[in-house]
């Protein structure tokens, strides 16, 4: 048993032990009314933003993962599996960059909780990652997918808590109507490119480029700490240099010394793209959302792409 599944278990057991003493001290005496709002679990920023848009008032929702940190290899604290225990939704992704999360999903469930994974009804595509072919988990990154993540909350909130259906509904009808006129945008500013070629720091970007009829090269895998080969590296600048690619991406919560290292060999500048796993501390005390961020993305896209 390796060092960090041992560390997980423990903490795990530990959180549960909390959980229920927890429970026992704060359950509702006979008679009573609780009248406090339902507790949800996102894994990361995105499923978290988009359970915080269909609750609005009726919920308080806790993003597992930090301002600043990368979803892909955070582990949780004692604290934070208490949280997901002590939730009536838990929302998931799934495909392997909340790996901690798939570990105690059977159990949420033994335990009542609504666990919403999203992997479980939308297909993940599969991406190449370095030697091996995996699936990619990024659908949050595609407007139209990002609905999809919408509708599946909205119908866990609904389930878990029926009273007050109608307005997870309105509250989900609207945030969908604001991801439609997104994908809007982006159909429009990228209908007239020069180029399709985006090389981005690590994988996280296919379901987008395949959305909008773009071609991603990626310098590392769907993790962003995968390291590519000195040949691979090779073989991605020649292709920028013979595409003309102007613009390599960077990403704010991962080194850019890969994409500066690509730039610096065909000539290009770098430009940071956001694949939204996390926002940082400025960005949070910017007021940066998943529509802002998004729609920043899309001017660097034209920037990049040369778009008229």
């Amino acid at each position: 048993m390796n060092k960090s599944f041992f560390r997980f278990a423990i903490l795990l057991a530990v959180a549960i032990a909390a959980v229920a003493a927890i429970a026992f001290a704060v359950a509702p005496r006979s008679g009573s009314s609780d009248r406090t709002k339902m507790a949800v679990v996102g894994t990361f920023y995105p499923l978290a933003h988009f359970a915080e848009q269909v609750g609005g008032g009726l919920v308080t929702v806790a993003n597992i993962t930090p301002s600043g940190a990368e979803p892909h290899d955070y582990e949780p604290t004692a604290q934070d599996i208490e949280k997901a225990y002590a939730a009536k939704v838990f929302v998931m992704n799934g495909g392997g960059v909340d790996t901690w999360a798939e570990r105690i999903k059977p159990d949420l469930k033994t335990k009542g909780v609504q666990v919403v994974d999203m992997q479980d009804t939308i297909a993940l595509s599969a991406a190449p990652s370095g030697s091996e072919t995996t699936l990619d988990p990024h659908i949050w990154l595609d407007p139209v997918l990002a609905e999809q993540e919408v509708a599946l909350i909205r119908d866990a909130f609904v389930a878990a808590d029926p009273t007050h259906a109608a307005a997870y509904q309105k509250n989900a009808a609207g945030y969908i109507a604001q991801l439609a006129t997104l994908d809007a945008e982006y159909k429009t500013g990228l209908a007239s490119c020069r180029l399709n070629d985006i090389v981005t720091s690590h994988a996280a970007f296919g379901y987008l480029a395949k959305r909008y009829g773009l071609t991603q090269i990626a310098i590392s895998g769907l993790s962003p700490d995968a390291e590519p080969s000195v040949q691979e590296m090779v073989a991605i600048a020649k292709l920028a240099k013979k595409d003309d690619v102007k613009y390599i991406f960077f990403e704010s919560l991962v080194s850019p010394k890969l994409s500066q290292a690509i730039a610096t060999e065909v000539g290009a500048q770098t430009l940071s793209f956001n694949p939204l796993e996390g926002l940082s501390g400025a960005e949070v005390s910017a007021g940066k959302t998943y529509l802002t961020v998004m729609r920043d993305n899309l001017a660097k896209l034209r920037l990049a792409l040369d778009c008229k």
